[in-house]
């Protein structure tokens, strides 16, 4: 028997969010892609796209109202990304989850900023972007972990309360 209660964590670096590999719920892959269709108009509400669907992968882009933050002279800045989210489902019962940062805006203007631009040529986050990196981790977790929590209890209701027995 195995009990999974943590998840994984997503955390930011200059080249971005490094792939999660989770351990897949006790379905048919087939079932999981469109579980993964499923969860995406769930979550997304104000639109999305399902692309690059093959027999074990799919791509989920959308965008995120105020997903990350920072402080500027006293006047916080609010952002809003769009994300990718790809789900490659493997025959080994695991799936690697890549979360990626595609555009950024900032009242609907997309700007020429990406994640990297947060850190230092040394790979140290600047002092203007403090906020930035635990306002967009706690994002990326929050989509991710929905995404999670929907393929399991869709497929395993015993594990709805984030006990997952096998």
């Amino acid at each position: 028997m195995t009990i999974s209660l943590a998840q994984p964590k997503l955390e930011m670096t200059p080249k971005g969010f490094a792939p999660l590999e989770i351990e897949t719920p006790n379905r048919p892959i087939n079932k999981l892609i469109e579980q993964s269709k499923e969860w995406a108009p769930y979550y997304n509400k104000d639109g999305f796209d399902v692309y690059d669907v093959t027999e074990n992968s799919l791509t989920i882009d959308a965008r995120y109202e105020n997903a990350y933050f920072y402080w500027n002279i006293g006047v916080k800045y609010h952002f809003d990304i769009k994300y990718s989210l790809k789900i490659v489902f493997r025959e080994d019962q695991k799936y690697t989850l890549t979360f990626t940062v595609k555009e950024i805006y900032t009242d609907r203007v997309p700007l020429k900023t990406t994640v990297a631009d947060f850190f230092t040529p040394a790979g140290k986050l600047k002092n203007d972007y403090k906020d930035v990196k635990p306002s967009l981790e706690k994002t990326a977790n929050k989509i991710v972990k929905s995404y999670i929590n929907y393929l399991i209890q869709q497929s395993d209701p015993l594990s709805v309360t984030g006990l997952n027995i096998k």
